[in-house]
């Protein structure tokens, strides 16, 4: 049983599978989902969202359809994939072969490439992680002070570096020349420091080359006409 259809959708999330349209199934949040609805408006495909309730979660991971027991899931067609990750790559495959990045190939342009897209999705979501235990999230973990004078602080230098590994000409992070998926996640990450802990982290001059590859970001047309018109977060 799916669970029920967003008030926007046109068309119910079975109707949309039957006819091969890609379904997101997510919480009513941004944290990990966030990041493949930023790869979707990217990539121009369309795509319907079904917000399920911990309880619908849970009914999802007890038939089987959730391999870790979470959501994000992406139903396409008959494939049912779990992991943030993963999915991020699969949508990057689709656009690839529809052609959706114009002189841009989401997968990058070689298996370098994909592989540090790679890398950076895993990097993207250890940091998500210690933002959400160590800022957002309440619990014995919670450390604000850590996270904006230890954590953040670490990372930005590491992203900093693969800024400035880029060269002049690149639409990503490190060597090559592709704007991958990856580069979707890091970007969507650093929006969501941003929103919770403020952009005083990128005015730094030491981040000046990460702020750059933010900055570029978020002047992408289909990115900024979807991070106009989102809603409000519910992080």
């Amino acid at each position: 049983v799916f669970p029920p259809v967003l008030p926007q959708q046109k068309t119910p999330g079975f109707l949309c599978a039957a006819m091969g349209e890609p379904i997101l199934f997510a919480r009513e949040e941004r944290r990990y989902a966030e990041q493949l609805r930023m790869m979707f408006a990217e990539t121009g495909i369309k795509y319907s969202e079904t917000t399920v309730t911990e309880a619908q979660e849970q009914a999802l991971a007890a038939q089987g359809d959730l391999m870790f027991g979470v959501t994000p899931m992406l139903q396409w067609g008959d494939l049912k994939l779990c992991e943030s990750a993963a999915i991020l790559e699969h949508i990057a495959v689709k656009a690839d072969k529809l052609g959706s990045g114009r002189n841009n190939t989401y997968l990058g342009a070689n298996e370098a490439e994909r592989s540090l897209a790679r890398a950076l999705v895993d990097g993207a979501n250890e940091l998500r992680r210690l933002l959400y235990e160590q800022y957002v999230d309440p619990g014995p973990l919670n450390d604000k002070d850590k996270f904006k004078n230890v954590t953040l602080p670490f990372w930005m230098k590491k992203l900093n570096a693969l800024a400035v590994a880029s060269d002049a000409n690149d639409l990503g992070l490190g060597p090559g020349k592709s704007f991958t998926f990856g580069d979707i996640s890091i970007f969507e990450v650093l929006n969501q420091v941003v929103n919770h802990v403020g952009d005083d982290i990128l005015q730094k001059y030491e981040h000046r080359e990460i702020k750059v590859f933010y900055d570029t970001c978020s002047k992408r047309a289909r990115l900024r006409l979807y991070m106009d018109n989102r809603k409000p977060a519910k992080f």
